[in-house]
């Protein structure tokens, strides 16, 4: 357990040091934003009812996850980038540096979801109307945070894996960021039967994201965790046959 917590120390304070991670905060209130603006939201807020609004805040918010999952992954590509994962593993051993960033993708995962909530939800708060936005501040409304956390969680550790797979910094972002938004999320709009079984398609049922055809909450939870588990397979697979 010392050597977890020693190894998730190291990885969080590299995670936090320089000013990328600043950019990654920017990006946890931007895509839920760009989210809202592809579904019409908040533009014309007054057609819904306060709960309905609130409902779709929280669904929005889903969009967090695919952050979460460049986060993951970045826990791998930035070593791999600057060339020091081999000397990670030559001090620790690989298979520590392979727990450790696996835990500190899930703390990284949440701490996420939890601050790009803020960032966006800073942004938009203020332009719904009264009511909406006394009831999304009301402690009953919160309840959907847990989902929003989970589906960030899991794409967080998602993106760990694909970082361990692929080892690239670029096409691991093209994978984790840039393919969800430019590919999946139109899918999810125009073949929701087919995006339901994808990774984001999983995780936006996960946090019910307000599109037909997604799966209910609990069958995306699994989806997801097998998209998760066949991801970490191939991660362990790669990492015990590599040569750093």
């Amino acid at each position: 357990m010392n050597s977890l917590a020693c190894g998730l120390r190291s990885e969080l304070l590299r995670y936090f040091s320089g000013y990328s991670v600043l950019g990654i905060l920017a990006f946890s209130g931007l895509v839920p934003w760009f989210v809202a603006n592809f579904l019409g939201w908040p533009q014309n807020p007054d057609r819904f009812q306060a709960s309905d609004n609130v409902g779709i805040f929280w669904a929005v918010a889903a969009g967090i996850a695919p952050v979460a999952t460049f986060a993951g992954g970045y826990l791998v590509t930035r070593e791999s980038y600057y060339g020091t994962i081999r000397r990670s593993v030559v001090t620790s051993g690989a298979m520590s540096v392979f727990r450790a960033k696996y835990v500190a993708a899930l703390a990284v995962g949440i701490g996420t979801a939890l601050a790009g909530i803020v960032v966006w939800g800073g942004s938009v708060v203020f332009s719904l109307a009264p009511a909406t936005r006394e009831l999304l501040l009301a402690p009953g409304s919160l309840g959907p945070l847990g989902a929003v956390v989970l589906a960030s969680s899991l794409g967080a550790l998602w993106g760990c894996s694909l970082g361990w797979i692929i080892q690239h910094y670029y096409p691991t972002t093209i994978l984790t960021l840039l393919i969800p938004l430019a590919i999946e999320l139109p899918l999810m709009a125009n073949a929701p039967g087919v995006a339901r079984w994808l990774p984001s398609g999983a995780l936006a049922g996960v946090a019910s994201l307000p599109m037909e055809g997604l799966m209910e909450p609990v069958p995306a939870f699994l989806v997801s965790v097998a998209w998760t588990l066949v991801a970490g397979v191939g991660a362990l697979w790669v990492v015990r046959r590599k040569e750093f």
